[in-house]
C-alpha cells in the first residue's frame, strides 16, 4: 500500500505529495528506483527483505504516485532533497541506502548532503558520470519525437537482458509510459550531466557495487571505476541480469544485498 507525505520545495510549502511504501521492521533500508520506474519495482525486495529490515521505497517526483510541479525542475539535488525530507519525516536518524541507475546517483547526492544519514551504500548498475562522447542529445532528440509508450518500448530492451520474460518487458514499458513526461526528460538530462567523481574518494562507508553481467547502459567498466575510487568498496556481478538485476534475478540480488547489510 502506498502512503503519501507532503514535501516542501524552496518556492512552495507544501510542494508535492511524495508516494512511498514503508514496510517491515528492523534496521531501515531505503530503496531508490531509477528513471521511469517506481517504488513497486522493488516488490521482490519488499516481500523478502521486509522480514528482517524496515524497507522504505518511494516514488521519485513525477513517478508513480508522486506529484510533479513544472516550475520545480526534477534535478538530482531535488530528488535527493525529497528523499532526505521523507526519511527524516519518518523519524529515521540513519539508514542503509540502495539505489539503482539514476537512484544510485541520487544516493551519492544524499551522501554529499547528509553523510551522517547513511549507514551503508549499495550502488546498483549506476555511474558517477558518463564519459564523453555521451549520447544525451541523441536521446533527447529521439525522446522528443516519441510518445511515452513508444519510448518505453525503445528503452525496455536496453534495460533488460536478451530473452527477458514478456511480462517483465511489458511492466517496464507500462511504468515508463506512466511517468510524467517533463520529469522523465529532466531526469534524463540530470543523469547524463551529473559528475560525482570528486566525491567518491571521501565516501568512507561500507559500499557494495552490484552490476548485471549483461548491462549495456552502465556496463562493467563503470562499476570497476566506482570500486577503484570508493575506499574498500566491494564489487559483485549479478548473473542472468542486465540493468535491472533486482527485477531480473531477485534471488541472487537479495542474497548479495543481505550479506552486505549483515557485514559479510
Amino acid at each position: 500500500m502506498t502512503d503519501k507525505m507532503a514535501i516542501d520545495c524552496p518556492r512552495h510549502s507544501p510542494c508535492i505529495d511524495l508516494g512511498y511504501i514503508d514496510s517491515g521492521s528492523g534496521e531501515p533500508l531505503v530503496l531508490i528506483h531509477g528513471l521511469g520506474a517506481n517504488a513497486r519495482s522493488w516488490r521482490q525486495q519488499l516481500e523478502e527483505l521486509s522480514q528482517v529490515y524496515r524497507i522504505v521505497a518511494m516514488d521519485l517526483r513525477g513517478h508513480g504516485q508522486s506529484g510533479h510541479r513544472p516550475d520545480e525542475p526534477a534535478t538530482i539535488r531535488v530528488f535527493a532533497s525529497d528523499i532526505i525530507a521523507l526519511v527524516k519525516g519518518l523519524g529515521l536518524k540513519q539508514a542503509h541506502f540502495c539505489g539503482n541507475s539514476l537512484g544510485g546517483m541520487i544516493a551519492m547526492e544524499i551522501w554529499v548532503r547528509s553523510p551522517a544519514l547513511m549507514k551503508s551504500l549499495t550502488l546498483v548498475d549506476t555511474t558517477a558520470f558518463f564519459p564523453p562522447p555521451h549520447i544525451l542529445e541523441e536521446f533527447l532528440h529521439l525522446f522528443d519525437n516519441m510518445e511515452m509508450t513508444a519510448w518505453g518500448r525503445f528503452m525496455a530492451p536496453r534495460l533488460l537482458q536478451r530473452g527477458a520474460p514478456a511480462n517483465l518487458v511489458e511492466e517496464v514499458v507500462e511504468e515508463i509510459a506512466a511517468t510524467n513526461r517533463a520529469a522523465y526528460r529532466q531526469g534524463l538530462k540530470a543523469a547524463f550531466l551529473a559528475d560525482y567523481r570528486w566525491a567518491l574518494p571521501a565516501m568512507e562507508i561500507p559500499t557494495l557495487i552490484l552490476v548485471g553481467e549483461e548491462d549495456q547502459s552502465t556496463p562493467m567498466g563503470y562499476a570497476r571505476y566506482l570500486q577503484s575510487q570508493i575506499k574498500d568498496a566491494k564489487l559483485l556481478v549479478v548473473a542472468n541480469a542486465a540493468h535491472l538485476p533486482h527485477r531480473e534475478n531477485p534471488q541472487t540480488f537479495n542474497q548479495q544485498l543481505k550479506e552486505h547489510l549483515e557485514g559479510r
